[in-house]
């Protein structure tokens, strides 16, 4: 992983970025994202694909959201460690009433 102050480069965008000032396009998106209940299953799947492949582009906070809300529960952060498997999991019901706080 590159230093702070590196320039880096959007994937999702093709946007020369620093770890200072983020994607100014992925940031303006997350802003007003879609819902993801909105979503066609594969519209969600595929942008959930897009956040969990790309180097990071945006602050960890901001991505987590996203991905919980695409996703359709709280997730652990060692789940980002396995992408397949939590696609996978992203197919399944939401179920953000049963999650336990552990």
């Amino acid at each position: 992983m590159a230093s702070a102050g590196t320039l880096l480069e959007c994937e999702i965008h093709l946007f020369p970025i620093s770890r200072e000032s983020w994607c100014v396009y992925c940031l303006r998106f997350l802003e007003d994202a879609p819902d993801p209940s909105e979503l066609s299953t594969d519209a969600r799947l595929e942008e959930l694909e897009r956040w969990l492949m790309a180097e990071r582009s945006v602050p960890d906070d901001l991505l987590f959201n996203r991905i919980e809300a695409l996703v359709g529960r709280r997730i652990s952060t060692h789940e980002l460690d396995n992408p397949d498997v939590l696609m996978r999991r992203a197919q399944r019901p939401s179920r953000w009433d049963d999650w336990d706080d552990w």
